[in-house]
């Protein structure tokens, strides 16, 4: 039986190899800062797909259009030691958030991603997630605004 600690760092692997439609070297690098603990990946729709792990499994998954995260917005927060991405004006709630201890999926304005632990001040992750925005802002302006899952 495989270890529950590794599950998050064979899902990486698992997803990093077999990325689909749109992936970059963007993707890899944030995948590469979060060492397993969050997954992102692009789905054909231009959706960033965004699975947060625990110790023992995923227990979060945001889907948003890729064109309504505000760059600008990007930051760190030291209270919540985490990422913050947030929709840009006028698309308010446009991460559709699932939360599956609870069986639940919930429109938000924001997304906070734990801060990947050798980035102290998360520089390098903000780095790699504007470079991600703006390699992907004018493909990205005919998709929805708001975030989608498969029924």
């Amino acid at each position: 039986m495989v270890h529950r600690k590794l599950l998050p760092a064979i899902a990486a692997l698992a997803i990093i190899p077999n990325t689909g439609f749109g992936q970059s070297d963007d993707i890899a690098k944030l995948n590469e800062l979060f060492g397993g603990s969050v997954v992102v990946k692009l789905d054909k729709r231009l959706q960033l797909v965004i699975d947060v792990y625990d110790a023992n499994s995923r227990f979060r998954q945001d889907i948003v259009p890729i064109a309504s995260i505000d760059r600008n917005r990007l930051h760190y927060s030291v209270e919540e030691d985490a990422v913050i991405l947030e929709c840009r004006e006028g698309y308010d709630r446009c991460f559709s958030k699932e939360l599956f201890k609870l069986n639940s999926v919930r429109s938000t304005g924001r997304c906070n991603l734990p801060r990947p632990p050798q980035d102290d001040g998360a520089a390098a992750t903000l780095d790699a997630l504007r470079a991600l925005l703006a390699a992907h802002a004018a493909t990205a302006l005919e998709t929805p605004m708001r975030g989608e899952r498969k029924n």
